[in-house]
Parts: C-alpha cells; structure tokens; sequence
C-alpha cells in the first residue's frame, strides 16, 4: 500500500512539473537558431533618405525558457543630411530577467520580466490573418496597425514595422530547429551586472527621448499615432500631409538632435584644420591637420577622405579652396540650422 501511494506521488509530481513546464514555456520547440536578414528605409523627408541594413540571431534553449536576441544593424542617412548610425542590441530572458547588454559602458542590465509568455507578448493587440511561408516553413500572419508578424511555433520568423513609407523588416533566412543545447549559443559577455526595478524603469519610460533604432522608435511612434488618431477620432484614410511630417519627424528625431549638435562641432574642426594647414610645411604635418576632420566625416558618411600625398603647387591650393568652400557653405547655413525644429526643417538648412 505504501509502495503504491509512493508511485502515485511520484506520477503526481511529474505530472504538476511538466504542467509547470508547458505552461512556462515560450515555444512549441524545445531548441533552436535562426539567422535574420534586416533591411529597410524610406524617405525621412523629401531630400533625405534613410536605407537600414543587417542581420540578426535568434536562440533558444528549454522551450525558449532560456533565449538570446542579438542584433546588428548599420542605418545610413543621405541626401541633404548624411549620418550613420550602428546599432548592437543583445538581449537574454532567462529565469523570468531580462538582460540587455549595454556594450558601450561594458555592463548588463538587470530587470525581472512582466508576467505573461513570450509568445502572448510577440501577439498582443495583433490579429491572425492568414498563412505565408519563411524560408521553407509555415507560419501564421499576426496584424495590426503598422506592423506585420509570421510567427511559427511562438517563433518569430518576419517582423515588420511601418509608417507612410519608411519600414523596418527583420526575415528569417537560415532556421535550425531541434538542435543540441551546446550549439544554441545562448551567452552574453562577461560584464557586470546591474539592477534595475519596474520603478526605475517607469521613470524611464515617461522621458520623451526616443530608442536610438529605428526598429523600436517606429514601434512607439505608431502606437501614439494610433492612439491619438482614435481619441480625436481620425481615420488612416483623412490624415493630412502636415499630420504624416509631424509623424515622420518624430521618426527621424534621433538623426536630427545629432546632426543639430555635430554640425557645428564638424564647422569648428574644419576652421580649426584650415588655420593649420595654412601654417603646415609638408604633406605629413598636412594630414596631421585633417585628422580630426576625417574622424568627424566618418560618422556622417561612408565616403573616406583619401590622404593628402603632397602639400605643394596646384594640390595645396586645391586641398585649401576645398577647405574654404565647404567652411563657406556651412557657415552660410548655421543660422537656419540653429533655427531649425526637426529633421524637415534640418533637411532644408542642407539644401
């Protein structure tokens, strides 16, 4: 009798530990990698275009109880504004936290998940609409305003965000599904660690600053259209040109706050370089000079500027009309940008 009331506790507990497990669980698969294909852009204004490239990793362990989102993602603005601006974002639930890598000041953020799975999170405020086919598997259509998801399985394989022609899309390429443990990858750099509590991050979230990706700032960005459209009652269809540019501007606010704050730090290291090229003897005490201004442009534009070779005749004068026409033509346009209240307005100041 004790032998059989010892099996029936013991199927007991098996039974309430697996329950536990499948209502915790994430997917529908216990492990698994897969390798996104990020791409998109659009016009931020008439004069400036935004182009997004990269790749992503998705991985996962435990029915993705254990999972790692990582992100690598360059975005490239030309036109009237240059600017180039990488992104990498590395992100770890595990054992109800979220880690999120912070690479620049080499720590992990700490902060315990809201309840709730995954995948009612990848859904919410979505509707199923149909079926499409990622990179050789099935997957469900979730849409809602401004975005577009296929998930499979609870997994993620298409994520698109959008707003009046400027979009986000991360696609699955490469899936590996049922792999071993070892080969999902699931780590994060060995940096310290710290806390943050739902208060902290409350705080946070009511600042009116914006993500630095554009993944995430269109997210937010349609969320208050949307919100604000239907409080005051307005329909998609009956939104003004000047409504979609206040939109768009919040899209591109980022970009705008730092070119407002680099273009004259670009303007004084160019005036700075010519006063020392106009003293400098040789090509090495030339390219000493422009150093500075090279590093600047770098962050503007993919374009390098080649070394000066030689500081004498014809290519020192032309190395200092350069200097002086482009000093000109932006210190001709500093009023307007000082003026200026977004990246519409910038966009002009750049013409």
């Amino acid at each position: 009798m004790k032998f059989k009331t010892l099996i029936l506790c013991f199927m007991l507990i098996n039974v309430a530990l697996f329950s536990k497990e499948a209502k915790e669980k994430n997917f529908d698969v216990k492990t698994g990698k897969i390798i996104y294909s990020i791409s998109g852009g659009g016009k931020l204004t008439d004069d400036a275009n935004l182009t997004v490239e990269g790749k992503g990793k998705l991985c996962f362990r435990n029915w993705g109880i254990v999972t790692l989102i990582e992100e690598n993602i360059e975005e490239i603005t030309s036109g009237t504004i240059n600017n180039i601006d990488k992104v990498h974002k590395c992100t770890k639930l595990e054992d109800k936290y979220r880690l999120d890598v912070d690479y620049h000041n080499k720590k992990i953020l700490k902060r315990k998940m809201p309840k709730g799975n995954l995948q009612s999170y990848i859904t919410k405020d979505l509707v199923k609409n149909g079926q499409d086919k990622i990179a050789g598997y099935t997957c469900d259509i979730w849409e809602g305003n401004g975005v577009k998801k296929c998930i499979y399985k609870g997994i993620p394989l298409l994520v698109e965000h959008y707003l009046f022609g400027v979009y986000y899309q991360k696609k699955a390429i490469q899936i590996n599904l049922d792999i071993e443990n070892s080969k999902s990858n699931c780590s994060i750099p060995n940096y310290p660690v710290e806390k943050f509590s739902f208060l902290q991050i409350g705080i946070k979230s009511k600042s009116k600053k914006l993500p630095h990706e554009l993944s995430e700032t269109l997210k937010i960005v349609v969320k208050e259209m949307n919100r604000e459209l239907k409080n005051k009652k307005i329909s998609e269809d009956n939104i003004t040109p000047k409504l979609k540019r206040i939109w768009l501007n919040k899209v591109g606010q980022n970009i705008f706050e730092k070119q407002k704050k680099f273009l004259p730090q670009f303007l004084l290291s160019m005036k700075k370089a010519r006063v020392c090229l106009e003293q400098s003897d040789n090509w090495i005490e030339a390219n000493e000079c422009v150093e500075k201004v090279v590093q600047l442009k770098g962050k503007l534009t993919k374009d390098r500027q080649n070394n000066i070779e030689q500081w004498k005749g014809e290519e020192k004068n032309r190395v200092l009309n350069q200097f002086d026409d482009n000093i000109f033509s932006l210190e001709s346009k500093m009023k307007c940008i000082r003026a200026s209240q977004n990246i519409a307005d910038l966009s002009i100041c750049m013409k």
